[in-house]
């Protein structure tokens, strides 16, 4: 269904999007995702084009909620980040984000996989402020995706760098339908060619596997990969987030179509009271309980809320130790927030389930 407040718009002239208009704290955005679209091309370059995908389905859907950073695992990390997100598809990532008036970028990524945390630290423009038709931007980035213990062929070790080289340009303006509606908007073309080198640690010192090794190991040594996104943004305010986003191939081609299904909508992101030195929750993350110690001494009770801020659980917890079962949480992330007799926050910050 079509929201009442969206129009039918017939562009005069191309819009500029500023930060104003991007996603922000409290937002949650509710994506469609069509995995596998008919044939069809991202269109045309230029001013004043029109995109109808009114037709395109809804395959998977994925929740995008936005919230404080310091609600999130490694945020001390991050102090510069001043957004977090959550994707209801990834119960064990999220992500931490700088918005400002000039861009809107990722940090980091940190998941948490086999009940271990790691981090990727690395900065990837989303898009820059002011945009309109011929912005561009370049941006690139290089670390390393994890080290692995191997013991085997005379390796000791094996580690994964990644690099990426971005390129960004607004190449088209105009309007663009979806089952959403219609909106004026500016087209992002995205460019993004990354690198994969594993390097095998031998003799004390890193260097980029050989091919013989290689091949003992069943994978390439360097591996090349080159995406391309065209990306629909809106500077109407039921929009906030891209409005339509395809993966596409060289011949124009489009392989995969994330699109906006309703209107965001704000969630309750109350900023964390934190009191580290005084509060104590392991194991972080946990799988089937997790103890929450504490020096407060006006403590009441405490309470859990999932990322939806869902009350899970609520307990009296006037003592110095509490210990909750979490054995049949889902994994992900889970805030909780104790709470003095008069119902005032005294403590609140997050743990992660992972099993």
């Amino acid at each position: 269904m079509m929201l009442s407040s969206v129009g039918v718009y017939n562009s005069q002239a191309q819009i500029t999007l500023n930060s104003t208009d991007a996603v922000g704290m409290g937002d949650q955005i509710e994506q469609a995702i069509e995995t596998l679209p008919r044939t069809i091309t991202i269109g045309s370059t230029g001013a004043n084009q029109v995109g109808d995908y009114s037709t395109i389905s809804d395959d998977v859907l994925d929740t995008m909620t936005f919230q404080y950073p310091i609600t999130l695992t490694g945020s001390a990390d991050f102090p510069l980040s001043n957004l977090g997100m959550i994707k209801s598809s990834e119960d064990s990532a999220w992500y931490f984000l700088t918005k400002n008036t000039s861009m809107l970028a990722t940090d980091d990524v940190h998941k948490v996989e086999d009940g271990i945390e790691t981090s990727i630290p690395f900065t990837y423009t989303i898009i820059t402020f002011p945009s309109t038709m011929g912005t561009t931007y370049n941006s690139s980035w290089n670390g390393e995706l994890g080290t692995f213990y191997a013991a085997a062929l005379g390796i000791d070790s094996l580690k994964i760098t990644h690099t990426i080289t971005q390129i960004s340009e607004i190449d088209a303006w105009g309007d663009v339908t979806t089952p959403l509606g219609t909106f004026a908007s500016l087209r992002q073309l995205v460019q993004e060619k990354n690198i994969d080198t594993t390097w095998m640690y031998q003799s004390n010192t890193w260097n980029i596997m050989d091919a013989s090794t290689a091949l003992a190991f069943g994978m390439d040594p360097i591996e090349y990969d080159t995406t391309r996104t065209a990306t629909w943004w809106s500077n109407d305010p039921e929009a906030k987030f891209s409005i339509v986003k395809m993966d596409y191939e060289a011949n124009g081609i489009v392989s995969e179509i994330e699109w906006l299904k309703p209107r965001p909508t704000s969630v309750s992101v109350n900023q964390v009271v934190n009191t580290d030195d005084k509060v104590s929750l392991y194991p972080n993350p946990a799988k089937n309980n997790i103890t929450i110690s504490t020096q407060l001494t006006n403590n009441d009770n405490i309470k859990i809320v999932d990322v939806t801020g869902k009350l899970i659980r609520a307990e009296r917890f006037n003592s110095k130790s509490i210990s909750l079962s979490v054995s049949n949480y889902e994994n992900g992330l889970y805030f909780y927030k104790i709470n003095d007799v008069n119902g005032n926050v005294i403590h609140s910050t997050k743990f992660v389930v992972a099993k």
